[in-house]
């Protein structure tokens, strides 16, 4: 699991795939440590990692534009992990977590793909010293001054 300062790192340096991919990771993680919790027999924390999960969805459900045959697979999908996690949790049901980690990898894999083949968004700035004021633009590898 990534710390809050790697997250943020990732996420100023990453594209649309690449912000998909992140959230999918942190669904991963929650859905790990449902499982683990239950173990514990922790259900205070259980009903905390699921009420996240059930936001992530949500984000990744309002992300979906249009009618596209993927963007409906893909609600579809998010509905029933909606669903799936919810029974586990009442049902404190480590198989299907374990079942729902088995559904969002695939995901993942396909975003991370994805986020390799587009380029990173642009990040531009201002830097200064003593006697200059520069701007610059990061695209990709390239930094182009102005």
């Amino acid at each position: 699991m990534l710390n809050k300062k790697e997250i943020e790192k990732r996420i100023s340096a990453t594209n649309e795939a690449g912000l998909v991919t992140i959230l999918y990771e942190a669904l991963i993680d929650n859905f790990k440590d449902s499982i683990k919790v239950i173990d514990e027999g922790n259900y205070n924390e259980l009903n905390s990692i699921n009420k996240n999960s059930r936001d992530i969805i949500a984000e990744l459900l309002a992300t979906l534009q249009g009618d596209s045959d993927i963007a409906k697979d893909l609600r579809e999908i998010y509905i029933s992990l909606n669903k799936i996690i919810t029974e586990a949790e009442t049902q404190r049901d480590k198989v299907s977590f374990k079942m729902a980690i088995k559904i969002v990898e695939p995901l993942q894999s396909g975003f991370k793909e994805l986020e390799r083949e587009i380029d990173p968004k642009v990040v531009t700035g201002i830097t200064y010293g003593k006697t200059n004021l520069d701007e610059y633009q990061v695209n990709g590898n390239r930094t182009f001054e102005g």
